[in-house]
């Protein structure tokens, strides 16, 4: 197999001269001498093994060999500069595209503070943002379809650099009409264990953390219902279905959220898989959070 090797210059040479006949007004096109030109032609006519031009009259005619170049050619330069720019702009901090992968929970109050605090400052980056659970925002992370994620709890994965950032602690979600509604000096956990619990499927970062806080405390939660989604869980708190842990922030109209004496905390992070590498501008939207919120 003939082991071709042409080089970016040679190929733009052949096109500029491709395009105007003369050698003379293709190397002032390019900024060359005539001499460089042709050679350069020269070479890319050795490595072809044809000549490429017909040569008449002093001016540089394509044959049919430098017709069958031409086509391939300039697709082949097309893609190139197409890459260079695709690369350029990985390497450009405030511009490009940073992919996101984040706990639902978090879509509502800290994935906005995060990218239009960001975006004030670049307003160029483009955002691709996706929710999931906690083991579905991992699972992005680890595959590359997430430059950045923002989760908890800590997934301890040698490959993932997690670090936190901020906490919201939990409270006890009750319905309105509840007997614990009223409480504002807080529940005891012991007074947790007869309750009906909703909760979150197991693989939900949420989920995990209750569980952590009930075994620590050597309480074994009645859990009547599992659901997929943080709104449905507060529906069915508000529609009297049963009880669940849930954030600070989430109280809304026939939901009460009652303190835990012993308190319940939710520590999110951002975290990168360390066996790739980032874009600048991921890079930086990293650089910025961590520095911002830390």
């Amino acid at each position: 197999m003939h082991d071709v090797r042409v080089r970016i210059d040679e190929v733009t040479h052949f096109l500029a001269l491709a395009a105007d006949g003369h050698v003379a007004h293709a190397a002032e096109a390019l900024g060359v001498s005539q001499s460089t030109l042709s050679r350069s032609v020269g070479r890319l006519e050795a490595e072809m093994g044809v000549e490429l031009f017909d040569r008449t009259k002093g001016r540089f005619e394509l044959n049919r060999y430098g017709q069958i170049l031409l086509a391939h050619a300039s697709r082949a330069l097309a893609e190139f500069e197409t890459a260079r720019s695709r690369i350029d702009a990985l390497r450009d901090p405030s511009a490009g595209t940073v992919s996101i992968a984040y706990v639902s929970s978090f879509g509502s109050w800290l994935i906005p503070r995060l990218v239009g605090d960001y975006r004030a400052l670049f307003p160029d980056i483009r955002f691709v943002l996706n929710g999931g659970t906690a083991d579905t925002v991992l699972e992005a992370l680890r595959g590359g379809a997430a430059d950045i994620a923002i989760l908890s709890p800590d997934p301890r994965d040698p490959e993932i650099d997690w670090r936190a950032l901020t906490s919201e602690r939990l409270a006890l979600g009750v319905p309105d009409a509840h007997p614990f509604a009223a409480r504002t000096d807080g529940v005891e956990v012991s007074e947790l264990e007869d309750l009906e619990f909703l909760a979150l499927k197991p693989g939900a970062g949420l989920r995990g953390i209750a569980d952590s806080y009930f075994a620590v405390h050597g309480v074994v939660p009645n859990v009547v219902l599992e659901v997929t989604e943080l709104s449905t869980l507060r529906a069915l708190v508000r529609a009297g279905v049963g009880v669940a842990l849930l954030p600070e922030l989430t109280e809304d109209a026939g939901l009460r959220l009652v303190p835990l004496r012993d308190e319940a905390t939710r520590v999110i992070g951002l975290a990168t898989n360390r066996s790739r590498s980032p874009s600048a501008a991921a890079q930086q939207f990293a650089r910025f959070v961590r520095e911002e919120w830390a």
